[in-house]
């Protein structure tokens, strides 16, 4: 009886530890809400969002590295970063489900370092429509310079913050949301609607 208690006991510890963790898992906030002013800064230089002034945007001492858009269709979107025998190499894939007037964010996987799986919650997904067009455009005619407005990714100049920002909703009602990474680990989700 004494085994089976403990084995009831390391079960409900368990449980509610999970559970106390699901509860502390980071909230979406607004640009307006993020208290770090480095990550605040550099989300403001790439959103359309900008709650901080252009002085406050042009202090940052280094811009961030663009991670260029390479496949982008209705039900998924690719952008990577790789460089040739570099740990610096950056896998992001966001797939989509439903039809063209209903379709939602399924998932989001990310790659960094050519190895490193960052675990995303579910719950920084949820909610994420997508009923705009990919809108890709070649540039120069090339595939590996492809450009979205609707998909961005970025590192800063250190490669210790990372932010996927994507821009959601219907024509009608359009918002943007940023996923913020700091070394590898997913910290939050901010969005804000687009005026």
């Amino acid at each position: 009886m004494k085994h089976c208690n403990s084995i009831i006991f390391v079960l409900l510890t368990c449980f509610f530890g999970f559970a106390s963790i699901a509860q502390n898992s980071p909230a979406t906030q607004t640009l307006a809400n993020v208290s770090d002013t480095l990550i605040k800064r550099e989300i403001s230089s790439f959103s359309r969002a900008k709650n901080i002034s252009q002085e406050a945007i042009r202090s940052l001492k280094s811009p961030l590295i663009e991670i260029p858009l390479q496949h982008c269709s209705e039900s998924e979107v690719h952008l990577s970063l790789s460089k040739f025998n570099s740990s610096v190499s950056t896998f992001i894939h966001l797939y989509f489900k439903g039809n063209t007037t209903d379709k939602i964010l399924d998932s989001i996987f990310v790659v960094t370092h050519s190895h490193f799986w960052v675990k995303i919650p579910r719950s920084a997904i949820e909610g994420i429509s997508h009923n705009l067009s990919c809108e890709a455009t070649k540039v120069n005619g090339k595939r590996s310079h492809l450009t979205s407005p609707n998909y961005k990714a970025y590192y800063s100049a250190n490669k210790r913050r990372m932010y996927v920002y994507m821009i959601g909703g219907s024509e009608e009602n359009k918002y943007e949301v940023t996923w913020v990474f700091v070394d590898d680990k997913y910290l939050s989700r901010v969005l804000d609607k687009i005026q």
